[in-house]
């Protein structure tokens, strides 16, 4: 050997195990690092394509601009694409449907938030693109490529877009054309920036082309600049006031915690592996080696496995996003691939990978110093490791009791020595921590993004024009036999109440909300509070499918009917105009078994409908206005099987047959009929089928929900898978941190476990005192680590509540899972040095001679 510094391979290529977990925990830790730069990459594209689909790719929009503007906004550098469109006046196909035409220029078509579904956009004057839905309206059997006829119009097909629910509802199609000859008095001019200019900087630019801040369209003032403003902020170009800056604030805790984390979990590793080589260092003290070269040798260890170990884990996180984009494919279909882009960032590689070697040098740094300051006598002699101890006499009756001597000994032994006791606690509770804020940052962001309910599985609806009102029995008869049809759901209309709760009940969240508490009033004698709600009536399918979203209680439709029952939604989502934003969660605090004065205040009629839901509505007056019901709560769900709308009030779910009885219409029907088929790729089919069914009755309506409900179940589908895959690497970094604690504190311990033993503790009796201090040891430090994790969970949930107010609770299931696992994990982590200790001679041990 010609050199100190190759016993660093010796030592790694030696010690395989404790090299390859050192390893394994700066992967991790590095995967965990980058992995979070790329959700976050990921999680903004996922977004901004959710806005590019509601509302369009533009950033900026002028009003029948002039042609000095449009060529400043056209000739700007900063301008992607551009382009000119106008709407004409809706022209009828046949008595029902019409299509609404929209003539665009450049790359207009392209801007707007319509999504092709075969074909292409119309590139040439002459070409068009339709809504699938009005193409069996014009033609028998059309397709891409054939001739269509709009007015005195031919154009070829050259496009099928995505359908919109809006426009079926309203029997008013959309119809793409292209053409370069627009007059642009009567058009708006769109443009996008360019991704490589500074976004806030060029819209302020562009915003400020017009001369005036109005312009007369139609004998009317109009605003001759607008913004896309969903899509700027999303892209962090607004103001501040959009909610990035609260997110932002919540990532960067997330950050903080996961590096505080790896260096806890990488320092473990070296310090035991110091621990392990003492006899070894102080040798090499003894025969000239100067604490300079130790240290070097230490942090030589962590140059060579920051090299093994960074890229390993930058690689595993790139894998890990493609992993992700892969599952997207196989679960959610085209759809979800096209939301999910899968993109690699060189900058959040470079932060990562530098972010990831400081934190390994922070951790070796600590150990390195240790095994410079090692004395060759003490090191040789294998005295290092004993320290004098303060002598406090520490007896805990319970723990004697329950664990006899064994027990007694471990609580004795946790705080002998203090160095070490908050060394383990600290690292135990770093896991603790870690887990139950990641946990909480899930939450969170699913309760951001919403959730896939039944409403999502809808693939059809059937709706009657207003003057029919309702679905007729033959009708549901004959969809229910449909061979492709899986399960139907008959929705009612919507029923406004009065609902009367104790003081006692309201939530403290909701109070300087505007429009959901009323003023007290007195009901027999006793104060209530007024609140405008809901009961709307769910058929037996719908309650079936609501029992999977149960909080408390039971539902059975017997039981509803007998005890004039209700369900509660404890879920609502209601909008603060002071605060600009939305709050979600509980607005009363109801639970099962609870009754609740009613008082009916009229029926909503369905005017339209989206996803099966009932929108826009209107309200007629109540035939029993005056009567006070009571109805009993019998289950509570934790979130809504469908979507509802309605007023801020709690919502109510109830049988047909209670309906009647509260507002005293005698006979409920149906007016939307909202269907699942068995195979969506059957999606043709069976719509062939249902409008067989409903061809007799021309006051029906045939909605597709397909399209919607993909592009809405790929965005959730991708944040939660994201989300749940960032909580499974955060569990392995909390677990290898706590192996790796309680290995050192074993190994350190070793001698003193041999003297245990050599006056007579049995090796069953060693074991059990030191899983008790394992056992001990999680207590405290998951005791600890809820504290702070709390109070991180609070912080993440100011960052988010920027965006979407919601109530912030405890999180008891996080903090009691990540008990749990410190326990099971902290026991599995002891056996294998137990079974060293017990296979080692008690005499060389004793004399540190190893």
């Amino acid at each position: 050997m010609t050199s100190y510094k190759k016993l660093t391979g010796k030592y790694l290529s030696s010690n395989k195990k404790r090299s390859i977990l050192t390893i394994i925990g700066i992967v991790l830790s590095a995967a965990l690092i980058s992995t979070i730069g790329f959700f976050i990459v990921s999680m903004q594209n996922a977004e901004i394509e959710s806005v590019k689909n509601d509302y369009g790719s533009w950033h900026v929009m002028y009003m029948a601009p002039d042609k000095d503007l449009a060529a400043k906004v056209t000739g700007n550098p900063k301008v992607s694409r551009s382009g000119f469109y106008q709407q004409g006046e809706n022209i009828k196909i046949n008595e029902d449907v019409s299509v609404s035409p929209i003539t665009a220029s450049d790359s207009a078509l392209e801007l707007l938030p319509y999504k092709i579904k075969a074909g292409r956009f119309p590139k040439n004057p002459g070409e068009a693109a339709v809504e699938n839905w009005v193409l069996r309206y014009m033609k028998k059997d059309i397709k891409t490529g054939d001739k269509i006829e709009l007015g005195s119009k031919e154009y070829t097909l050259v496009g099928i877009l995505q359908d919109k629910v809006g426009s079926q509802v309203s029997k008013t199609g959309i119809f793409l054309s292209k053409d370069s000859s627009i007059d642009m008095q009567r058009s708006l001019l769109i443009a996008e920036i360019s991704p490589k200019t500074n976004l806030k900087k060029a819209v302020s630019e562009l915003d400020d082309l017009p001369k005036s801040k109005t312009v007369k369209v139609g004998g009317k003032n109009a605003a001759s600049v607008t913004n896309n403003s969903a899509l700027i902020d999303m892209q962090g170009g607004g103001d501040g006031k959009s909610g990035l800056s609260g997110l932002y604030s919540t990532v960067a805790i997330i950050i903080g915690i996961v590096l505080v984390a790896a260096i806890a979990v990488i320092y473990n590793s070296f310090q035991i592996s110091v621990v392990e080589r003492m006899r070894q260092f102080g040798l090499l003290r003894a025969i000239g080696a100067t604490p300079a070269q130790i240290r070097k040798i230490v942090l030589r260890e962590a140059s060579v496995l920051s090299i093994i170990g960074v890229p390993l884990g930058l690689v595993c996180g790139i894998v890990a996003i493609f992993a992700i984009n892969f599952a997207f494919r196989i679960i959610g279909g085209d759809m979800v691939s096209m939301m999910m882009k899968v993109s690699i960032s060189p900058v959040v590689m470079l932060i990562s990978a530098a972010v990831s070697i400081a934190a390994i040098y922070i951790s070796a740094l600590l150990p390195a110093l240790f095994a410079g300051r090692i004395s060759p006598l003490s090191a040789i002699s294998g005295r290092t490791a004993i320290v004098k101890e303060k002598i406090k006499r520490r007896k805990n009756i319970i723990i004697s009791k329950l664990f006899k001597f064994e027990g007694n000994m471990a609580y004795k032994n946790i705080k002998r020595n203090r160095k070490r006791y908050r060394i383990t606690v600290f690292s135990i509770a770093i896991s603790v921590l870690l887990f139950v804020t990641f946990k909480s940052f899930m939450d969170m962001t699913l309760n951001l993004s919403g959730s896939v309910n039944e409403s999502k599985n809808i693939h059809f609806s059937i709706q009657p024009n207003i003057k029919s009102g309702f679905i007729k029995d033959d009708t549901i008869k004959g969809i229910s036999a449909l061979n492709s049809v899986s399960r139907i759901y008959k929705m009612y209309n919507e029923y406004n109440f009065v609902e009367f709760i104790d003081k006692s009940r309201e939530m403290e969240a909701v109070k300087s909300i505007d429009g959901v508490y009323g003023k007290n009033v007195e009901i027999d004698g006793e104060k209530k509070v007024p609140m405008n709600g809901i009961v709307t009536v769910y058929d037996e399918n719908a309650l079936e499918s609501s029992k999977k979203y149960l909080q408390s209680g039971n539902i059975d439709i017997d039981k509803l009917n007998e005890e004039n029952g209700v369900v509660l939604i404890n879920k609502n989502w209601v909008y603060d105009k002071k605060e600009k934003k939305s709050y979600v969660g509980s607005v009363a605090n109801i639970k099962a078994g609870d009754e609740i004065e009613l008082k009916y205040s009229g029926e909503t009629k369905t005017t339209s409908i989206d996803n099966g839901n009932i929108t826009n509505s209107y309200k007629e007056s109540a035939k029993n206005s005056g009567d006070i019901k009571k109805v009993k709560v019998l289950a509570v769900l934790k979130d809504e099987p469908f979507d509802l709308n309605g007023q801020n009030g709690p919502k109510l779910i109830t049988t047909r047959e209670v309906a009647e009885k509260l507002t005293g219409i005698n006979d409920i029907k149906p007016v939307v009929l909202n269907i699942a088929i068995k195979d969506v790729k059957n999606e043709n089919s069976a719509k062939d089928q249902i409008e067989n069914i409903i061809k007799s009755d021309p006051s029906l309506s045939l909605i597709n929900h397909l399209d919607k409900n993909r592009s809405t179940r790929s965005v959730i589908l991708m944040i939660e898978i994201l989300v749940y895959g960032f909580v499974v690497v955060v569990s392995l970094i909390g677990s290898v941190n706590i192996i790796n604690t309680l290995t050192t504190n074993i190994i350190l311990r070793r001698r003193e476990f041999a003297i245990l033993k050599a006056i007579g503790l049995t090796q069953k009796g060693l074991k059990k005192m030191i899983v008790l201090e394992g056992f001990l040891y999680a207590v405290i430090g998951t005791i600890y680590g809820s504290i702070i994790a709390c109070g991180l969970s609070y912080m993440m949930y100011k960052g988010t509540v920027s965006v979407r107010e919601s109530s912030w609770q405890i999180p008891w299931m996080g903090i009691a899972i990540a008990a749990a696992a410190a326990v099971i994990i902290g026991y599995i982590s002891v056996l294998s040095p137990l079974s060293r200790i017990n296979r080692e001679n008690l005499i060389d041990t004793i004399r540190e001679d190893y």
